[in-house]
């Protein structure tokens, strides 16, 4: 109450202040007066006695408690009238620091985003998510089967409340038929809503009854896609929409700022778990086999994490002998048996995304923070060459009895300014920046989530890098320009040589250290991009370029099992008739998807193999899929349309194949039998060609065995297979043609369109941004330390006029002068490159499971990067040193 009172009444205390001060000396002289002396004698006597009355006023503000504010708006006052005086200073440091600090911002808001954000939910800590461990081999999975869930459920009773979620997001599609209208979609138990806390926005949300098997076809909106495309209806409630051609009938929309619970995806549409078998024939409730669910719950108030494990360990053996499943293997049944439920905390989400980014994002945070310290060397440049001009102003000050610590804290005001100005700009380029960040993470097939808005958390970053950053480029300076000679300045010229020279040595090695972070940058920059640069250009196999592939379902067309094979290959028929198409295939798998088919083999083979090693990587094709990917078929013969169902089995298989398990022979003629999760042996494969290897579910795996077989003799009849149409012209342009000729053949099949070659850059996306965000900011360290480097000499230079003209005038030549100011040049790059290449050698280690085909001490890397550095420097040194070598004598020897 009394700053309040202070800040409100403050003039008017000051009035009051002065009034006081005036009474009392008119009284002192009445006083005076009285007694006899004159009416001049009587006022200087009472001035005499009273004494100084502006130091009796400071005494007295100092009693009502707020000096150090008052000297505070003082200080702001004085600093924003000198940032103000030199606008070319102030927006070199603003727009540097502002670079610098939007960087570490943007970066910081998306670590906060994925890592550090709690759920918007009630309680978020007491959430924890359910994860099996295997005691004897260590492995850790978080995937339930339907029938697991419900055994957990049943017989839980630590949880206040637990629910189930479908694994990832789920596509679903809106449109009745042609091209795919995705919409994310997410299955979940009754219970979800309600151990989260969620409120409905409208309607209801999900219940015990909605979750029993044979549950009616119910879905609840998301507030964002109910806005999106309802407009926000309340009539939006009780109407149909199709989900996979499924009409389900809306309930409810969730509450607002509520987008699902994992990190980087938001639904668009929830629907329970037990509708799974109507929209996905995989998501069949009683197949204990598989993991599509994840289990989330909230633990009862007091019940600690040890004593959550250790009942949770004790219910294992109940659930997995409940949801044991039948067609496993005994081996594999006693594994299953022998797993044990414990948890991790879940307050921040699934961490899928979490994982993915986890190391990148660290590497990025420390990347913008080096790049922040190079600005704050290059502003400290800058500071402590503008000191020069100020020698006098804080000599003066300091002669009428102003303390060091006083003008110390005065030019760490004016410092703090300039950042927190940097700071309110920066946040502008930060939202920008993450943003684009979020743009760049995001794939055709995989579209990133992620609400980087400022919060309170990002916004006291922002605020505490602020005013670090004004410490740490202000504090050297400071001290330098404080610690002055009081007649050294007022004299000038020669008195303060001393001190100009100790100074330009400090800014020298200031300028050093931005040469040798800006060196560790451009070793970690060109590392990542020499990386990328391998991936980009690594031989995959195939042929990625005017391939168009067309994804075809038949679930809407409502085609039924026996003749979906019918309708693919007269759909196949008819594309390869298409004008513009050089040849068309289709496939199960379409290369680099990110999708797998794993079985295990037994090969009547001289290897000796067991358990992960029998793991095959599969893939039926059509016979024209090796001609449209343009893989080299080395032995043996490419499939033919009488390899059907009724005929031989028969397989071709990659290079790596028959390296792991027909060493030093040819495979062709060889066989294999496929192995089911009972460890049941399939009918016998013959091997009938050799493929060169390719690569299968991403660009950076390494070559896996792979084994191709024909697509007509695969036992189901899949509601879903991929068409590879190589083109003449630009794939997409086709698209449209495409869609027509399908609808030709039956107008409820749903089709979705993607390019080879963009499903493959897509695969990169991480190492793209990587390479991209360091190459950036290399640059911008590049182009700071180079202006570092010009500012600093260009100040030298202008110091060492006189030395200079005396020197030419002595008979020097201009290349003597050149050569003079290059030496001290040399001398900070030399220190700089000896320094940066210690500290990269010393810390690119932590890069190397982020590079792919490099070291990460590599050498070319190193020199290269210390060859641009000093090319850079060299020049930026260049510039100044060309200006002193035209140094007139006479004029600078008249100046001084």
């Amino acid at each position: 109450m009394s700053l309040w009172h202070w800040l409100l009444r403050r003039r008017r205390r000051e009035e009051e202040l002065d009034e006081e001060v005036r009474a009392h000396l008119r009284m002192a002289a009445q006083e005076r007066m009285e007694q006899g002396e004159t009416a001049g004698q009587a006022r200087a006597s009472a001035v005499r006695e009273f004494g100084n009355v502006t130091l009796v006023k400071e005494v007295t503000r100092d009693m009502w408690g707020f000096r150090w504010l008052e000297e505070l708006l003082q200080d702001l006052r004085y600093g924003l009238r000198m940032l103000r005086w030199n606008p070319g200073f102030t927006a070199v440091a603003v727009l540097t620091l502002a670079l610098g600090i939007g960087a570490n911002t943007a970066i910081f808001s998306l670590f906060d985003t994925v890592m550090l954000r709690f759920l918007p939910v009630q309680k978020p800590e007491e959430l924890v998510l359910l994860q099996w461990r295997d005691p004897l081999q260590g492995d850790e999975g978080s995937g339930f089967s339907n029938p697991l869930w419900e055994q957990l459920r049943d017989r839980q009773e630590v949880f206040s409340g637990v629910f189930a979620s479908g694994w990832g997001q789920e596509d679903f599609d809106l449109a009745p038929g042609g091209a795919v209208q995705h919409a994310n979609g997410l299955y979940t138990s009754g219970s979800y809503f309600g151990t989260l806390g969620v409120r409905p926005a409208t309607g209801r949300l999900f219940n015990a009854a909605d979750d029993r098997p044979g549950c009616p076809s119910v879905a609840v909106l998301s507030y964002g896609f109910w806005q999106e495309h309802f407009g926000g209806e309340q009539s939006a409630v009780g109407k149909v929409l199709r989900l996979n051609h499924h009409p389900f009938q809306i309930i409810g929309v969730s509450a607002p700022g509520f987008s699902g619970i994992e990190v980087g995806y938001k639904f668009d549409v929830a629907v329970p778990v037990c509708t799974g078998p109507v929209l996905n024939e995989y998501r069949q409730l009683d197949q204990r086999s598989g993991s599509w669910l994840r289990v989330i719950g909230r633990v009862k108030p007091g019940v600690n994490r040890q004593q959550l494990n250790a009942r949770l360990a004790m219910l294992s053996p109940q659930i997995t002998a409940g949801a044991l499943p039948a067609n496993l293997s005994p081996r594999w049944q006693q594994r299953f048996l022998r797993q044990i439920l414990g948890s991790v905390p879940a307050a921040t989400g699934l961490p899928d995304l979490r994982w993915q980014l986890d190391e990148p994002l660290r590497i990025l945070m420390a990347v913008v923070g080096l790049v922040l310290l190079i600005a704050c060397a290059n502003i400290a440049s800058l500071m402590l060459a503008r000191a020069a001009s100020r020698r006098k102003e804080i000599a003066v000050r300091r002669a009428l009895g102003a303390s060091r610590m006083r003008l110390i804290r005065q030019l760490l005001t004016e410092c703090i300014l300039l950042s927190s100005a940097g700071a309110l700009l920066g946040v502008v380029f930060a939202r920008w920046g993450a943003a684009l960040l979020v743009r760049y993470l995001s794939t055709a097939r995989n579209q990133v989530f992620l609400d980087v808005s400022l919060d309170s958390r990002v916004l006291g970053f922002t605020a505490a890098i602020a005013v670090l950053t004004g410490i740490l480029f202000g504090v050297l300076p400071a001290f330098r320009s404080t610690r002055v000679s009081m007649s050294a300045a007022m004299k000038g010229g020669d008195a303060a040589e001393g001190e100009r020279h100790e100074r330009f040595h400090a800014g020298m090695w200031t300028v050093s250290l931005q040469m040798a972070l800006s060196l560790v940058l451009l070793v970690a920059a060109g590392l990542f991009l020499r990386s990328f640069e391998k991936l980009a250009t690594l031989d995959i196999g195939f042929d990625r370029n005017n391939v168009l592939l067309v994804n075809a379902n038949l679930e809407a067309a409502n085609v039924p099992p026996g003749q979906r094979l019918q309708t693919y290959e007269e759909i196949e028929n008819r594309l390869r008739a298409l004008p513009g198409v050089t040849s068309a295939s289709r496939s199960l798998i379409t290369p680099v998807s990110g999708i797998a088919w794993t079985p295990r083999v037994h090969a009547d083979s001289p290897a000796t193999l067991s358990g992960y090693d029998e793991r095959v990587f599969f893939n039926a094709i059509s016979p024209g899929y090796i001609e449209t990917l343009r893989i080299p078929l080395l032995a043996g013969r490419n499939f033919t349309d009488l390899d059907t169902r009724t005929g031989l089995q028969v397989a071709i298989v990659n290079q790596t194949f028959a390296r792991k398990f027909y060493p030093n022979t040819n495979p062709v003629g060889k066989s294999f039998h496929a192995v089911d999760p009972s460890g049941k042996s399939g009918p016998r494969i013959q091997i009938v060609g050799l493929l060169k290897d390719s690569n299968y579910v991403a660009v950076r795996e390494p070559t896996r065995p792979t084994a191709f077989v024909p697509i007509t003799q695969l036992p189901l009849n899949e509601v879903s297979e991929n068409f590879e149409l190589r083109t003449a012209t630009p794939p997409a342009a086709l698209a449209h043609l495409v869609e027509r000729t399908i609808a030709g053949v039956n107008k409820g099949i749903s089709v979705e369109f993607h390019t080879l070659t963009q499903q493959v850059n897509d695969s990169m996306v991480q190492e793209r941004l990587l390479a991209m965000l360091s190459g950036y900011f290399a640059i911008l360290a590049l182009l700071l330390a180079s202006v570092g480097l010009y500012g600093t000499f260009t100040y030298m230079v202008t110091q060492r006029q006189k030395e200079f003209g005396i020197r030419m005038a002595l008979g020097a030549q201009p290349g003597s002068i050149l050569r003079l100011v290059m030496r001290d040049v040399t001398t900070i790059l030399v220190g700089g490159v000896a320094v940066g290449i210690c500290i990269s050698l010393a810390t690119m280690r932590v890069l190397q499971s982020l590079l792919f085909g490099l070291q990460a001490r590599d050498t070319m890397t190193l020199v290269a990067a210390a060859c641009v550095l000093s090319a850079v420097a060299l020049f930026a040194g260049f510039l100044p040193a060309r200006r002193a070598m035209k140094v007139d004598p006479m004029v600078a020897l008249r100046h001084e």
